[in-house]
């Protein structure tokens, strides 16, 4: 019986140890944060999405590092439901993961590009646009006001401008081939315009500043603030080739025209502006991805991006350009993660969503 009893005492203390063993154990929610954050840059951005839901604490480190991640992240393709019942988006990576997102006020409109994070849907019959973040689902409305100006989807594009002059966001909208850029500060519904001496072939945002590519290789800077302004720039030389379809696309510290059309992308032409003349980059095209949209889908569809290792990222999705080693990937429309965060503070200064 003592025997019994002291077995007993014995089994007792070890279940104690144990339960306290346990109770002393970090949970989950409480893992180092360099582990977390070694394992969060593993995660694709599906995983990640997931991975932020798992508790508040988890919620917090990936909303305090989300910019490191997801400055790291290839885009993804975005397609969008033509049902107007269904008002979804879908977000595809490269190994053919979908992410689904309800898209509001989706129906009947057409999406005409992306900037900041933010896609851009246009209505042809209302008139109007609605930009939503698919990923924050911050969303506003800039219902367009000049009513006798109707808008072609596919000949239009649109970007969202911080500036410095007035501290906000602004929405510029342009349509190819017209002389006029119209914007609208974000928050407001007082739109304006500022006329262009030759057709818009394109518009691009680029270190704080405007820039339209007009025919003939011609070059303008574009101010909105405080009086709208088109200023014509001088190039000293002209050896840009006859481009069907011309378009500004930067990368880094350089802008460059190139032509949408895809048999003509190793022809690449930098804007020097210290220098004020154009410079050929034959190499540009061996060095980078290139990621392009559909010509039917909108006005700006190029981008350059580099990556570290382009054959695992992309492989099975590249396909190759004449006997080069340039990179090109066709979709609908590109979702690039690290410019979903760009406009992080716009939420802020806009009070009707």
């Amino acid at each position: 019986m003592a025997k019994t009893r002291s077995m007993t005492r014995d089994q007792n203390h070890d279940d104690a140890s144990i339960r306290k063993t346990i109770k002393t154990c970090d949970p989950w929610s409480d893992l180092n944060h360099d582990v977390l954050f070694l394992i969060m840059m593993k995660f694709g951005v599906i995983d990640f999405i997931a991975f932020s839901g798992v508790c508040k604490s988890w919620r917090s480190f990936a909303v305090s590092n989300k910019n490191s991640f997801m400055v790291s992240k290839p885009p993804m393709s975005i397609s969008i439901s033509t049902d107007a019942d269904e008002n979804k988006c879908y977000l595809e990576d490269f190994e053919g993961r979908k992410l689904k997102i309800s898209l509001p006020h989706s129906d009947y409109k057409t999406c005409v590009g992306v900037s900041c994070g933010y896609l851009i849907l246009f209505g042809e019959k209302s008139n109007d646009f609605w930009l939503v973040n698919p990923i924050t689902r911050h969303e506003f409305h800039a219902p367009f006001s000049f009513r006798n100006v109707n808008f072609y989807s596919p000949c239009l594009g649109a970007i969202l401008v911080f500036s410095p002059l007035i501290s906000g966001w602004v929405f510029v909208v342009f349509a190819i081939y017209y002389h006029k850029i119209w914007f609208v500060i974000v928050g407001k519904r007082e739109w304006t315009y500022v006329s262009t001496p030759f057709r818009i072939l394109d518009l691009h945002a680029f270190k704080g500043k405007i820039y339209t590519l007009h025919s003939i290789n011609r070059l303008s800077e574009v101010r909105l603030f405080p009086t709208p302004k088109v200023t014509l720039l001088k190039i000293k030389n002209s050896p840009i080739p006859d481009f069907n379809y011309p378009a500004f696309v930067s990368f880094g510290e350089n802008l460059y025209v190139m032509d949408r059309i895809s048999e003509h992308l190793s022809n690449i032409q930098e804007i020097n502006f210290s220098k004020m003349k154009w410079v050929s980059r034959e190499k540009t095209g061996e060095e980078y991805a290139f990621f392009l949209r559909n010509p039917e889908q909108g006005a700006g569809f190029i981008r350059i991006e580099s990556w570290a290792d382009l054959h695992s990222q992309y492989g099975k999705y590249s396909f190759p350009y004449k006997s080069g080693e340039d990179r090109f990937f066709l979709a609908k429309m590109w979702y690039f993660f690290h410019d979903c965060f760009d406009a992080s503070f716009l939420h802020q200064s806009v009070k009707t969503c």
